[in-house]
């Protein structure tokens, strides 16, 4: 049922592509205007407008839409306001859509019948993204559509906002988180380093006292008259027994747990956060450990000044990791 109805869909974005390609209508909503600046996507455009406080933004004055004279910004066709570029699509007032001028050749099918009498192709074609707010057009492709004009490609604007969060989060220097192991260096075993028992719940934390290792944080930054806001926060943390099974992930920091020698083994974590190891290292083998290392996953909510927000994760990892010998207790009777 689905693949009859991607192949429906296919079938009427071919004709709809056809006809657009065909139809006198489109090409003369396409006649260059009166302003003097370039054309893009079939209407006029004007590279000194922004969109909201961005400085390299387009306005259509060529819209019939919500883009009237006067107003800044991109609109859609219903007065909306929408971001005036998209990965490198411009929205195009005249086909109310993102756009770009599309690199084919001459020969190419999509030119149609749009051609002089020597057969060199005339006007331009576009590629447009089908929806302006969905990715469904990564699976069903794009609209090519021909306009009467000779364009001038706007300039990209050289702030992209989510880059200037992603360089805001690096400024911040989270730092790398210390996996908290409930292991211990027993008095009179100091060689044997880390210890823990088979069986027993081996705490598991990082230390939440420093906020770069686990937090959050607000963060403002500026450029090319794009303003970003991003709330960065710790959402999970994992931790590698470093046996092969499969990471514990906590989302919280963990709760530490203090040398007490007096503590039952057998006592679990407050917050949940622990491993227990059902196997030993090779017996007599002080060389032979288990290696603990810790991810932070930090999630990043952003929003721009022109319109754009979005969310990504980004993470850390732990660089000194704990080894630990995982030994076995055993029950000894003793007479009287």
């Amino acid at each position: 049922m689905l693949k009859r109805l991607v192949h429906v869909l296919v079938c009427i974005i071919v004709i709809l592509s056809a006809l657009y390609l065909s139809s006198p209508t489109a090409a003369a909503a396409c006649s260059p205007g009166n302003t003097g600046a370039g054309h893009y996507g079939g209407g006029v455009v004007s590279v000194s407008v922004s969109c909201e406080s961005t400085t390299t933004g387009v306005q259509d004055t060529d819209s019939s839409g919500g883009g009237s004279s006067g107003a800044t910004g991109c609109f859609k066709a219903d007065g909306t306001e929408i971001a005036c570029w998209n990965s490198g699509y411009w929205w195009s007032y005249t086909f109310n859509k993102y756009c770009k001028v599309a690199q084919i050749d001459a020969d190419d099918a999509q030119w149609g019948s749009h051609r002089d009498g020597q057969g060199n192709p005339v006007g331009t074609v576009y590629q447009c993204l089908l929806f302006a707010d969905e990715n469904i057009y990564n699976l069903l492709g794009y609209l090519y559509l021909w306009a009467n004009d000779t364009p001038v490609t706007p300039e990209v604007p050289g702030t992209d906002p989510k880059t200037l969060v992603e360089q805001a989060v690096i400024s911040l220097g989270l730092h790398a988180p210390q996996a908290g192991v409930g292991a211990y260096v027993y008095p009179g075993y100091e060689d044997w380093g880390l210890s823990w028992w088979v069986g027993a719940p081996m705490w598991l934390w990082t230390d939440s006292d420093d906020d770069l290792q686990w937090g959050t944080h607000d963060l403002t930054d500026s450029d090319g008259g794009i303003s970003v806001s991003a709330t960065v926060t710790s959402t999970s943390i994992s931790f590698d027994p470093g046996n092969g099974d499969s990471p514990v992930v906590c989302d919280s920091a963990g709760t530490p747990r203090p040398w007490n020698p007096n503590a039952p083994l057998a006592q679990h974590s407050p917050s949940g956060c622990e491993y227990t190891y059902m196997t030993t290292n090779t017996l007599g083998d002080k060389d032979s450990r288990f290696v603990v290392s810790a991810t932070v996953t930090w999630t990043v909510t952003w929003s721009s000044s022109d319109g754009q927000y979005g969310t990504f994760t980004t993470t850390t990892t732990s660089a000194d990791k704990p080894a630990i010998h995982v030994g076995e207790l055993r029950t000894v009777l003793v007479s009287g």
